[in-house]
């Protein structure tokens, strides 16, 4: 699956939105066990993987599809950027 890369104030987001796992940590194809997500920050123009850093969104109850995943990543990286999320940042990128 193709994820959509935004650029925002010099910055790459790439959404990870993944099958949540149960507590039993087996991993299953269950739509209706919902999903999680993580963000992917990095430079314009930078290699993602190598220069990126990953920020876990952390929410009580997982998301009940992709496209609702994938617009709390967009957003919690706009936040992460602009510097509004306690404990997190991406200045040193």
């Amino acid at each position: 699956m193709n994820s959509a890369v935004k650029t925002y104030k010099g910055y790459e987001i790439h959404p990870l939105v993944y099958p949540r796992r149960p507590a039993d940590g087996q991993t299953s194809r269950n739509p209706d066990a919902g999903y999680d997500a993580s963000v992917r920050i990095c430079r314009v123009g930078a290699n993602p993987a190598a220069d990126g850093r990953v920020f876990r969104l952390q929410y009580l109850f997982p998301f009940d599809g992709t496209g609702k995943a994938r617009i709390a990543c967009m957003a919690h990286a706009e936040q992460l950027i602009d510097g509004r999320v306690d404990g997190q940042s991406v200045a040193d990128l």
